[in-house]
């Protein structure tokens, strides 16, 4: 028997939506404002975290959500100016 995939939990995170598996431990969403934060910066971020902690899941899922944010302001940037 397959298994339907169950859904994640969505959190908006310094302004960008983070789509993330689990529900978060609240290291893994200071975490991921961390790195949204230095990527909003263009800042370097020096993380630690405990072993088994989540980081890995945190920063691809806060690096990622942020990725994708900027991508939708440059594309609807450039609609913008298409439209002019």
């Amino acid at each position: 028997m397959i298994e339907e995939p169950k859904p994640g939990v969505t959190y908006i995170i310094g302004g960008v939506k983070v789509e993330f598996p689990v529900k978060a431990y609240p290291s893994q969403i200071s975490m991921m404002d961390k790195v949204i934060r230095g990527c909003h910066r263009a800042q370097n971020c020096l993380l630690e975290s405990p072993t088994g902690s989540g980081k890995t899941l945190a920063l691809l899922c806060g690096a990622v959500a942020w990725q994708k944010a900027e991508a939708s302001k440059y594309k609807n940037k450039l609609l913008s100016i298409k439209m002019i």
